[in-house]
């Protein structure tokens, strides 16, 4: 079975260097390009009384060419995955979405992009308890670790983790270049108050949905949009559905489209 074989490539792939909260990168060396490595985040002290675990798993995705120059700095994906992913082993992320692309090699042949997918804690959706901040507090040491260009750092997910972009879009508009909500539905079952929804207008969105998705409802992704579009028209709201695709063939196609990565690179954070 395919998961079992994701599980035993990130078995040999630990990245022990990443599991402490140092303020240094590790030695070059230990880092290896176009594979996904597997890490541990230590929950701040401050956020564990709060967290429903101590650490977060996630794994991370050095590009081409980041070994070779000390002093570039790269753009970051910062990838949600959907419901159910948290009760596996974190390699079980590997075979959806972003992840699942890099794994088999199918992204495009220029992808300039760091990548990290943290998994959800047990039990839990992105917006539970204070996993917000944690996520917050996950991108902050993976900044001070590894050369990260923090005016192109952009938020995507698919399923839970589409409504999760949503979410810590909203609660961080200031963070994220652009954001990119694949097969969710907005909030979700929240009904934010206009403030809330605004917030997610400051940063350039753009919501990708199949028609024929029977899990996370289209329309209700679209009404959102069409939300923001009218009451918070001052940024970039863009639409996009595919007529023919159900939910996983929604984010199957989305992460493999070169636009997706293309549009993303247009946009920085200025306020970073």
């Amino acid at each position: 079975m395919k998961s079992k074989a994701f599980a035993a490539i990130a078995l040999t792939l630990i990245f022990a260097a990443a599991c402490q909260p140092v303020a240094t990168p590790p030695p070059q060396q230990t880092l290896q390009t176009e594979v996904q490595l597997q890490a541990s985040f230590l929950v701040p002290n401050a956020l564990q009384e709060q967290a429903p675990a101590s650490t977060m798993n996630y794994l991370i995705y050095f590009p081409k060419g980041y070994d070779q120059d000390s002093e570039k700095l790269w753009p970051m994906i910062f990838f949600l995955h959907g419901s159910g992913w948290e009760d596996n082993p974190s390699s079980y992320v590997m075979g959806y979405g972003l992840p699942e692309v890099l794994y088999k090699g199918d992204q495009p042949a220029d992808f300039p992009f760091i990548v990290v997918t943290p998994q959800a804690f047990p039990d839990t959706t992105w917006w539970t308890g204070n996993t917000l901040e944690v996520l917050i507090a996950l991108v902050d040491e993976v900044i001070a670790l590894y050369r990260v260009d923090s005016s192109r750092i952009y938020l995507t997910g698919l399923s839970m983790g589409g409504y999760g972009s949503w979410h810590l879009s909203s609660a961080y508009p200031d963070r994220f270049a652009a954001v990119v909500s694949v097969a969710g539905s907005g909030f979700g079952n929240v009904n934010p108050e206009l403030t809330k929804l605004c917030a997610v207008a400051l940063t350039p969105l753009w919501a990708i949905h199949g028609e024929k998705d029977v899990i996370s409802d289209p329309m209700a992704s679209k009404m959102f949009v069409v939300s923001l579009q009218s009451e918070c028209p001052e940024q970039e709201i863009r639409w996009s559905s595919y007529p023919d695709a159900g939910h996983g063939e929604t984010y199957e196609r989305a992460y493999r489209d070169p636009e997706m990565y293309i549009w993303m690179l247009e946009h920085t954070n200025l306020t970073e």
